[in-house]
């Protein structure tokens, strides 16, 4: 099994979510429920590349329920500054970087794709 706490761990060093540990832990272990089929073997579970993965998973998830729940650009203003994340802007680079950790775990997972294509003669 993919430890939770490592998870956890790197998801925090990597992304900075907001929310405890027991607030986030449920979506690290479906995140992790979800991975465990495609990976090829147990020895695997502890490879730092399938770690990454899940915690780029769990942002991924994250991030698209924020942007879900969101009404569009947040702004902040200080005097002359102003600050505006957009949520979309946020979900995109998590997307990115979830494909970045999927290309560096891909050998440590199950090619279970089937392409369907016609035969030319």
């Amino acid at each position: 099994m993919i430890d939770c706490l490592n998870v956890l761990s790197a998801l925090r060093e990597y992304y900075s979510p907001e929310g405890t540990d027991e607030e986030l832990a449920p979506v690290c272990t479906l995140t992790i429920d979800e991975l465990l089929p495609r990976v090829k073997s147990e020895e695997v579970h502890s490879d730092g590349r399938l770690i990454s993965l899940a915690a780029a998973m769990v942002n991924y998830r994250l991030c698209a329920k924020k942007a879900a729940n969101s009404d569009g650009v947040t702004s902040f203003k200080a005097g002359d500054v102003t600050v505006s994340i957009s949520p979309s802007v946020l979900l995109e680079r998590a997307e990115k970087e979830k494909n970045s950790a999927l290309l560096a775990a891909l050998p440590l997972l199950k090619d279970e794709e089937f392409v369907f294509r016609q035969v030319s003669l």
